[in-house]
């Protein structure tokens, strides 16, 4: 995806202003008045509930390392991230923990801070080019190949998948994707199609209605994240498709992040599983990588957070974030 005029103009002055003020600028931390490390954390959006536990993540982890970290929410705009990164820098931050809202569209901003002799932590997304100093992801494309293993599993090994994919090149939707191809393909006798529902609830309420419109052999359903599970079961719902978990027409659905809502789904016979993607895990790690780099340690370049399935037999763990997450 290429960068914006906007945002290019923007990257362009902001580095410019940065290299004139913070010329002669030493790599290492500069630590505050008081002596604790300052950590500016910026993500992407706050409007769901992972990113509101990946920050919480970040909070607890900051008081028990003893520094300080400000945590910003762009609400989803990219333009906002970048002036974001600026002010921060201008403030004299030690080090930046970034969740970016479109990877792409972040590379100036990575640059930026490196202009600045300051390191960069990404946390959830990557940033393209491997430029970022260390990175914290989620294993996604082991979550596809599990949720796919345990979809077939659901559906005896065949039938037609309705497969809703998060918006197309993202990131998170290319190796979810890649991982679901690669588990449903151990059974050959199942079909999938594939449709872009862009991470949204209201693309995946329309998709179903069109969709089994128009193949009533479907009789599986996969989608990269919780969210838009809100969107299928109304779907179903519209055209009486939404038998309950056991009922003989039940059609299996096994969705991806173990949100609190999917686990209340999943206790409902609603939803079948999803897979576990704990934010409290990766906010901890984001900042743990952030402070060794101002520690001068070496860090590994990428971490990935594991994943588990989450079904009706281990629904009430109490390690689950879903179950721990309050609003």
């Amino acid at each position: 995806m290429k960068t914006s005029p906007k945002l290019a103009v923007l990257a362009a002055i902001s580095a410019a202003a940065i290299a004139l003020t913070g010329c002669g600028a030493p790599s290492a931390a500069q630590e505050g008045d008081d002596g604790n490390k300052k950590i500016a954390v910026l993500l992407y959006s706050q409007s769901f509930e992972f990113m509101v536990a990946l920050g919480q993540g970040v909070k607890d982890k900051a008081e028990e390392l003893g520094v300080e970290v400000t945590i910003l929410d762009a609400k989803g705009d990219s333009n906002t991230q970048i002036s974001q990164i600026q002010d921060q820098l201008a403030q004299g931050v030690d080090g930046i923990v970034l969740s970016p809202n479109n990877s792409a569209e972040l590379v100036p901003g990575v640059q930026m801070i490196h202009d600045a002799g300051k390191t960069v932590t990404t946390v959830d997304s990557v940033i393209p080019g491997d430029i970022a100093d260390a990175a914290v992801a989620f294993d996604n494309e082991k979550a596809g190949k599990l949720g796919a293993e345990a979809l077939a599993k659901l559906m005896g090994n065949k039938g037609t998948v309705l497969e809703y994919q998060g918006a197309k090149g993202a990131y998170h939707a290319t190796l979810r994707g890649k991982g679901f191809t690669e588990g449903i393909k151990q059974s050959p006798d199942i079909k999938v199609i594939g449709r872009d529902a862009q991470w949204t609830a209201d693309n995946a309420l329309s998709l179903t209605v069109d969709n089994f419109t128009a193949d009533s052999s479907i009789n599986g359903l996969f989608s990269h994240n919780d969210e838009m599970v809100r969107g299928i079961v109304s779907g179903l719902s519209q055209i009486n498709k939404d038998a309950p978990v056991g009922a003989a027409n039940h059609i299996p659905l096994v969705g991806v992040d173990g949100t609190p809502l999917a686990l209340d789904r999943i206790r409902k016979g609603i939803q079948d599983a999803t897979m576990d993607q704990n934010p409290f895990e990766m906010g901890a790690l984001a900042l743990q990588a952030q402070v060794d780099l101002l520690d001068g340690k070496q860090v590994p370049k990428m971490q990935l957070t594991d994943t588990k399935l989450i079904t009706k037999e281990n629904v009430d763990d109490p390690t689950l974030w879903g179950n721990i997450f309050k609003d």
